[in-house]
């Protein structure tokens, strides 16, 4: 394994794997995955590799790529560049930006600090019908379009069936990629959906699905399953307790995506029917100085998952002896590693003192394996606990009534 799971005031849920509920929703899985009914899953073992690098040597010819997609459509791609990609421009590589949202404010604020000559744009719809998506494009082409060759610098990722986006894609000539019909969104991280953005990083897309292969490999052992999701049941059976909050927390700058992936994954899969828990992203230590005081002190509620990593081995060693009286003394000879490592072990602590329903990832590395494993681990949670609780994990079928809604708007809303 990749990382390791440490629980804290969850023991009393251990036996409860034995229960038919929990063994139920692991046939369903293991017989869904002997069917080969989930697409994420297939995706994997899809030899689309090559396909992915020569896109994503196309686009990096440009100095900029801008990703038009929200939803699953970014947040994938999102999490893994930030794996990779410093923090401060990368001059071996494009810049990457994701515009997920239509404020039109910050659209704007970005384009004008880009030459549109070069930069690529990437469409991403699954159904070719996102409205924002398709908002966003028609705004960037106004300005792309006075460029030479733009054409030759869009790219479109839809589903090869008739939509709104696949007749311009198809009109207009623009590169197609085709995206797979049997993966939503927020599962499509091992598709190209999340590969092509990492692959034009230095992030290595084969070591992350070898990641998500070893986190299949490790559960073809049934005991293994039910070691490694016996918090996902705890998490689901302590909503009868009234903890309905699912908070996830990176002691890791680089994870901070991940949460929102999270987020996403978790919300818009099981919270259906009454059922499923909020989730919750924060970040450590950021939130020890906002979130903190109220996860120790306020309600009883949340379910806690922390994400570490074991001690970097290169640190920078920080002296701060300014007198034998002064209080910042106990950094001196110490490192930001081991101040991150204090902090986040002594939040554990507290939170297990607290008697409150805790669980530590540890990875072994931040690196794409690790990665990988990770979010797979996460997909099967939330496709076992939507088992759980009897609830289809794939599809989001409240949000139509927003849609619809915003149609009608659309069509009485004057400029």
């Amino acid at each position: 394994m990749l990382f390791t799971q440490k629980i804290f005031n969850l023991n009393n849920f251990k036996k409860k794997i034995k229960t038919k509920p929990f063994q139920e929703a692991k046939s369903k899985f293991y017989s869904n995955i002997k069917s080969k009914s989930y697409g994420f899953i297939n995706d994997l073992y899809e030899k689309k590799i090559e396909d992915i690098y020569t896109y994503a040597k196309k686009l990096k010819k440009t100095e900029n790529i801008i990703f038009l997609g929200t939803g699953g459509s970014s947040l994938g791609g999102k999490t893994l560049v930030s794996i990779k990609s410093n923090f401060f421009k990368n001059k071996k590589t494009p810049q990457i930006f994701f515009l997920e949202n239509v404020d039109e404010v910050s659209i704007n604020g970005l384009l004008q600090q880009l030459n549109m000559e070069k930069t690529s744009i990437v469409v991403i719809s699954k159904s070719g019908e996102t409205i924002e998506t398709l908002a966003q494009f028609f705004l960037i082409k106004e300005i792309i379009s006075k460029t030479k060759d733009y054409k030759k610098r869009i790219f479109v990722i839809t589903e090869k069936k008739k939509s709104t986006l696949k007749k311009i894609q198809e009109e207009e000539d623009y590169f197609f990629i085709e995206h797979n019909s049997q993966v939503g969104g927020r599962y499509s991280v091992f598709s190209v959906v999340g590969l092509l953005p990492a692959a034009i990083t230095s992030f290595d897309i084969e070591s992350f699905i070898e990641g998500g292969k070893k986190l299949l490999k490790h559960i073809e052992n049934k005991n293994n399953f039910d070691s490694l999701f016996h918090s996902s049941l705890a998490m689901i059976l302590l909503k009868e307790k009234g903890i309905n909050i699912s908070v996830i927390m990176p002691y890791i700058d680089n994870l901070n995506n991940l949460s929102f992936w999270y987020k996403q994954l978790w919300a818009e899969s099981i919270g259906k029917k009454k059922k499923g828990t909020t989730p919750v992203n924060s970040l450590g230590t950021v939130d020890q100085h906002s979130q903190l005081q109220l996860f120790l002190d306020g309600p009883r509620d949340k379910f806690y998952t922390i994400i570490g990593r074991k001690k970097k081995s290169k640190q920078t060693i920080l002296d701060c002896s300014y007198g034998s009286n002064n209080k910042i003394n106990i950094l001196h000879n110490k490192s930001l590693e081991i101040l991150l490592r204090a902090e986040m072990d002594a939040t554990i602590e507290t939170l297990e003192n607290k008697k409150l329903p805790v669980r530590f990832f540890e990875l072994d590395l931040i690196n794409e394996e690790s990665i990988g494993s990770l979010m797979m681990f996460f997909f099967i949670e939330t496709i076992l606990c939507c088992y759980l609780v009897n609830v289809n994990p794939f599809n989001q079928p409240a949000v139509e009534e927003g849609k619809i809604l915003t149609q009608k708007k659309l069509k009485i809303y004057e400029y």
